[in-house]
């Protein structure tokens, strides 16, 4: 049994856009026609995958194991056009790449920058974003790779190259009050609140899984930021609020922030490179891996 491309293309983004209209509208097509694509497909695979109605486009229990594989269809079928373009061209190309931070220090902005160097031809698309989001656009072959930080019991549905490690500290502005303290413990915290990410980050669930752990209250976010930014360190450096900072981050702020010397609290995180599992390494997408490796600080920090 064969498909239409056109009409898988059809059925995933009326899926993505919740609306037959909306489908149309972002492939520049008629409603009739996203419809009729969307019938033939249920033709052919024999069963009905979606219920229209006045409130969008709804999937069938049959709708939602399709959908899975429609969506490695369509990564797969960009993979090869992609790969035969590059075949055509070894220097040109398009590279769909995911970041967290758009710090214009960091390993991934000093890897793509090299990689845009050597292969002027290239096309790079470039996303900012929280890391589960970046992992599921990589799963479903939104993205073709994206460099993510990983923290102490994180788990990825994507494959992962380890780039390198990173420590984590709470650190406080410079005569912040904590800095008289010889010895700081988990309760002189807690008087404080927090510069963090969201609820949902990683690195704040660990944060509140130590301090529970040891029977310390839990944080008081007062501030909340997707990553910590020029705008989130100024915060952090002209007020008593506290933060968990990654040392690249605390590299720039020395002098202004410090760390504080909490046993508990100094963990470390390992920068990784995401792709989809089974993929098809395009050639842009090996000298990209090749290219953060060999930029990699010789410490392996």
């Amino acid at each position: 049994m064969e498909f239409s491309r056109n009409d898988v293309a059809a059925f995933l983004e009326a899926v993505r856009s919740g609306s037959v209209s909306r489908a149309a509208e972002t492939l520049g097509v008629t409603q009739p026609s996203v419809s009729k694509a969307i019938r033939r497909l249920e033709d052919d695979v024999g069963v009905q995958l979606a219920e229209r109605g006045a409130h969008g486009i709804r999937l069938t229990s049959e709708g939602q194991l399709f959908l899975e594989t429609a969506k490695r269809y369509e990564a797969q079928h960009f993979e090869l056009v992609r790969l035969a373009s590059e075949l055509r061209a070894r220097h040109s190309g398009l590279l769909r790449m995911g970041i967290t931070s758009p710090a214009s220090d960091s390993l991934a902005v000093h890897a793509m920058s090299e990689l845009v160097r050597r292969r002027p031809g290239m096309r790079l698309q470039l996303r900012i974003g929280k890391s589960d989001e970046l992992n599921s656009a990589v799963e479903d072959g939104i993205l073709d790779a994206a460099v993510v930080p990983s923290y102490p019991g994180q788990t990825w549905s994507c494959a992962q190259v380890a780039l390198t490690i990173e420590d984590v500290q709470v650190v406080v502005r410079n005569r912040h009050p904590l800095t008289r303290k010889t010895d700081v413990s988990l309760e002189d915290l807690a008087p404080f609140a927090w510069v963090m990410a969201s609820q949902h980050s990683a690195a704040r669930q660990l944060l509140q899984s130590v301090l529970q752990n040891h029977g310390a209250p839990a944080p008081h976010v007062a501030v909340e930021a997707d990553y910590m930014s020029e705008a989130a360190m100024g915060v952090v450096a002209k007020t008593d609020l506290l933060s968990i900072v990654p040392s690249p981050v605390l590299q720039g702020w020395l002098g202004r922030v410090v760390p504080l010397s909490i046993p508990q609290l100094h963990f470390q995180r390992t920068q990784v490179l995401l792709t989809r599992p089974q993929a098809t390494w395009s050639p842009l997408m090996t000298d990209l891996r090749d290219l953060l490796l060999a930029s990699r600080p010789r410490s392996g920090r």
